[in-house]
């Protein structure tokens, strides 16, 4: 399970781009999905993975944009999360395969500030409407993938996206459904002050599981509340980026970046 990115939801993207200049954590603009209803910025890593930043365009309502609206007008933040698959038609036939429903392949595209178009193809996976947006989309590309994302100039200390922290109402019932889907193993319990609610690590794998609030899970479902950008330094990092005080992740250190429309949701983990 290889992470491609993450998408961070907003309804206006100014005020995230304000946010991530204030705490210094560089991004591209990326342009515009092709059915003209949202678009992009985005934190690509060295590991190839990136932290996508998703609102509505200029004039759209939340509620009518392609990708994710109810994330987007909840200001949810984490919204989604993908996966890199070298074939996206065997990858829905295993979800198929495990008894999961498949939409897709759908066809993807957006067009970059310079013109140049990039195209892929992505699938979407569920048991119901329920666990939609908590499993990952796998996603292959058409164009040739640095097209789609390249590592952005002015990042130091960051590895790519470490772990996906995911808001469930069940740990263990999300745990079953990984299983069923992926093969995980049984998650780990870790000792952590940095989400509310016990959380659960995935041996090998990167997400954990934290049972969400009950507030959360009425306005958005399951899916991500938190990505983990990973570091061999948070010294380094610290210097190079506004972060908050450390508090434990098990037994390693977490830090959020410290603004307000960031802190609890994007973090950096050595």
């Amino acid at each position: 399970m290889h992470v491609d990115h993450v998408a961070f939801g907003w309804d206006d993207l100014d005020p995230v781009r304000a946010a991530l200049d204030q705490v210094g954590l560089a991004y591209d603009y990326g342009g515009t999905h092709a059915d003209g209803t949202t678009h992009m910025a985005l934190s690509g890593f060295a590991d190839g993975s990136y932290l996508e930043y998703i609102a509505p365009t200029p004039g759209t309502d939340s509620d009518d944009a392609g990708f994710w609206p109810t994330a987007l007008a909840a200001r949810a933040g984490p919204a989604a999360w993908c996966v890199r698959v070298d074939d996206v038609v065997r990858e829905a036939k295993r979800a198929i395969d495990a008894g999961f429903a498949v939409e897709g392949p759908i066809h993807g595209s957006r067009d970059r500030p310079d013109g140049r178009r990039v195209e892929w193809d992505q699938t979407f996976e569920r048991v119901d409407s329920s666990d939609r947006w908590l499993l990952p989309f796998p996603i292959v590309d058409r164009t040739p993938r640095e097209w789609r994302v390249a590592e952005t100039e002015g990042l130091t200390s960051l590895t790519g996206v470490e772990t996906v922290v995911l808001g469930v109402a069940d740990p263990d019932d999300a745990a079953a459904l990984f299983d069923r889907r992926y093969r995980t193993p049984a998650p780990v319990a870790i000792d952590t002050d940095a989400v509310d609610g016990d959380a659960t690590v995935v041996p090998g794998h990167p997400f954990a599981l934290v049972g969400a609030s009950d507030s959360r899970l009425a306005r958005v479902g399951e899916r991500p509340v938190a990505v983990l950008l990973g570091t061999t330094d948070l010294a380094a990092a610290r210097t190079a980026y506004e972060l908050t005080p450390t508090v434990e992740w098990g037994t390693r250190r977490l830090a959020w970046f410290d603004h307000d429309l960031l802190r609890g949701r994007v973090g950096v983990v050595e």
